[in-house]
Formats: C-alpha cells, sequence, structure tokens
C-alpha cells in the first residue's frame, strides 16, 4: 500500500475533467446527546444523524476550448480535452483531459479539443459608467442563501441543500489620480459595469459602489479601494462555473485498475469568487455542498 500523491488527481464536473489547484472534501455528521440513566459508568452517549458533506475547490481561470479537431496528429506537449473516443483514444473517456505524447492521430471517431490557456491578469478591464478605468486588483463573487431541505426522500445519510437569492459583489483597487475624480460620490447610484478577466471572460450589468477607502501613508502612492454590489443577475461570459446549479462530480484521487480511489455524487455550488491583479493568473474559488447520497470507491 503506497500513498497518494496529489499529481495523481482529478476533477470532474457535469460529465468534464476540469484542472483544479486544490480541493478539500469535508464531511461531518450532526450528533445529538442520548444519555439516559442506562448509560453506564460516567460518560455521555450520543447518536450520529444526518452528514454534512462538502468542499472547497480552487482553480485557475481558462480561456474557452479551442475548435474540435478530427483530423491529423496532436502537437505534443499539448493539452487537449477528449471529445470521442475509439481506437486511438482508448486509454481515456469522454471529458478526459490528457498531454499529447505527438503521436495520435485523429479521426471522425477519435476527437479531441485544445484546452483553453489560463487567463493572465495583464488583460484585465474595468468599465464603469462607460468609462473605462485603470485597475491593480479586481474580484467577482456570488454567495448564494442556503436551505437545508432534507427530508425522507433524501437519500443516503446526508443532508441535502438548496440555494435560494444570491448576494454578488466586487472589490476594485486602483490608484488616486489628481486628475480624476473619484467613482463614489456622496450619492451612490447604479451604474452600468462591465468587467473584463480576458476577452474571451466577462461580466457586465449594473453596480452600486457603496464604500471607498485610501489606505495612505508617507512613503507609499495612495490606492482606491471600492466595493461594490451587483443590482440583479448581472450578464457571465465564459465566467466558470454556474453558481446555483447541481451536477453529478467525481473526485479521483488515483486513476488505475485496482487503486481507483474515488468520491462520486451530486453537489450544487454555493458560492464562488473570481480575483486577479494585474501581476498573476486569474482565479476560481468555488464551495459546493454534497446533496444525497455520496459514493466512495477503492477500484474500478
Amino acid at each position: 500500500m503506497s500513498k497518494i500523491s496529489g499529481a495523481d488527481l482529478e476533477f470532474w464536473w457535469d460529465g468534464k475533467e476540469q484542472p483544479i489547484s486544490e480541493i478539500s472534501p469535508n464531511v461531518a455528521f450532526e450528533e445529538e446527546e442520548t444519555t439516559s440513566t442506562a448509560t453506564p459508568g460516567d460518560g455521555k452517549d450520543f447518536e450520529v444523524m444526518r452528514a454534512a458533506r462538502s468542499f472547497g475547490l480552487v482553480k485557475n481561470m481558462y480561456h474557452p476550448d479551442g475548435a474540435e479537431i478530427t483530423t491529423g496528429t496532436l502537437v505534443k506537449d499539448t493539452k487537449y480535452r477528449v471529445t470521442a473516443v475509439d481506437t486511438v483514444l482508448a486509454a481515456y473517456e469522454v471529458g478526459q483531459i490528457f498531454v499529447s505524447d505527438g503521436t495520435e492521430v485523429m479521426s471522425a471517431t477519435d476527437k479531441v479539443v485544445p484546452l483553453g490557456a489560463d487567463v493572465n491578469g495583464k488583460d484585465m478591464d474595468f468599465t464603469y459608467d462607460s468609462a473605462n478605468q485603470p485597475i491593480r486588483e479586481i474580484n467577482y463573487s456570488s454567495s448564494f442563501d442556503t436551505e437545508d431541505v432534507t427530508d425522507s426522500d433524501t437519500t443516503g445519510d446526508s443532508s441535502e441543500t438548496l440555494v435560494t437569492r444570491s448576494s454578488r459583489e466586487s472589490n476594485i483597487q486602483c490608484w488616486a489620480n489628481d486628475a480624476a475624480a473619484d467613482k463614489l460620490t456622496t450619492d451612490p447610484v447604479k451604474k452600468d459595469v462591465t468587467i473584463d478577466f480576458s476577452a474571451d471572460n466577462s461580466v457586465e450589468g449594473k453596480m452600486i459602489l457603496k464604500s471607498k477607502e485610501l489606505p495612505s501613508n508617507v512613503n507609499g502612492y495612495v490606492p482606491i479601494n471600492y466595493s461594490g454590489r451587483w443590482v440583479g443577475k448581472p450578464t457571465e461570459t465564459n465566467m466558470g462555473f454556474t453558481e446555483g446549479e447541481e451536477k453529478a462530480f467525481k473526485i479521483i484521487l488515483k486513476r488505475g485498475a485496482t487503486t481507483h480511489k474515488a468520491y462520486t455524487g451530486n453537489a450544487i455550488i454555493t458560492s464562488k469568487e473570481i480575483s486577479g491583479t494585474v501581476k498573476s493568473i486569474v482565479k476560481e474559488n468555488y464551495q459546493f455542498m454534497i446533496n444525497g447520497a455520496l459514493t466512495e470507491s477503492v477500484v474500478s
């Protein structure tokens, strides 16, 4: 028996493998004290009830996958996602990501798409009230109110969670500029806002800036930190997973014929945060609640 390396980790969401950097499954059973005069000794008795199962996940933001490839030899050391499997790609399953060794020849039955590139923060852009604003850091977060809807129809020993409404917010940091007026006035009102994490990944809608802070000192330049709340539901384009949706997932710790250690089930996304700076890769951070039965396997 050998330890499992994080290099073997796979995460699948809605039938597709997703490249991730961190994942943290968690199980916590509710308990109820059942101590009575029949309890022996001076200890307490308790029973375990339903389990709250969840996991957090961190991944890079990616540009959309490329066009499907149905002919020709794949490029060595390039990342691809499998879209159809026959003889050449028989070692993989549809949705899986792999790195080409430069020998695979595609056909009408063996097909892939190139995996999209990482989103680099240097490409970020912010437009407020029809005017472009230079920024240092920005994020977009969405957090749903949740409700425990566990009943006798809930499968397994789990709790079940549904989401209701979401609070969507953004924090923006830029430099104070002596030639430009601050964006937050004494009368905050909703304005048209667009955040472009790249040319392919964006969110736009109405926002009210509700606070600003100027943390200044004599040894540096003056930044302005803004906090804003989105009004209603903004339009998202390639902004990662859609929060509030319940989908099938797989967490594979190690793939193999006799060592296929995995967790599978259904989960709902309760929150997400996408953040970046002009000097970093844009990151996506999610929280999931697992609903109903969870299957834990150690062999395929």
